[in-house]
């Protein structure tokens, strides 16, 4: 079992403590399980993300782009991702959550 699985981190006694965010309606779980990986990692692939939240790399490539449209990632040449400054910011709670909402409602 890998050091990184999902039980693993359960047993160890979870996530890292924070205060909740407010949800945005586009958002999954999984999307901030990418930031936070981002933000503790540095730049990964999402073969490498997924193998870590365990998920398909396929669901986690889609993530990755739609959190790279709403700039909370950024595209690296290689097909890595980074955490963007409104990526830090939004984990941080520094962003609101009216400023990451889709216009087209």
């Amino acid at each position: 079992m890998s050091d990184d699985g999902l039980l693993t981190r359960l047993m160890r006694g979870g996530f890292r403590e924070q205060e909740p965010r407010l949800r945005i309606d586009w958002m999954t779980h999984t999307d901030e399980r990418i930031m936070e990986h981002l933000d503790e990692r540095g730049s990964s692939g999402p073969g490498a993300i997924a193998a870590s939240l365990e998920k398909s790399e396929e669901y986690v490539a889609d993530r990755c782009r739609q959190l790279a449209i709403r700039d909370l990632l950024a595209a690296e040449g290689d097909g890595e991702y980074r955490l963007s400054e409104r990526g830090r910011g939004f984990l941080a709670g520094e962003v609101e959550p009216e400023e990451l909402a889709d216009d087209e409602d």
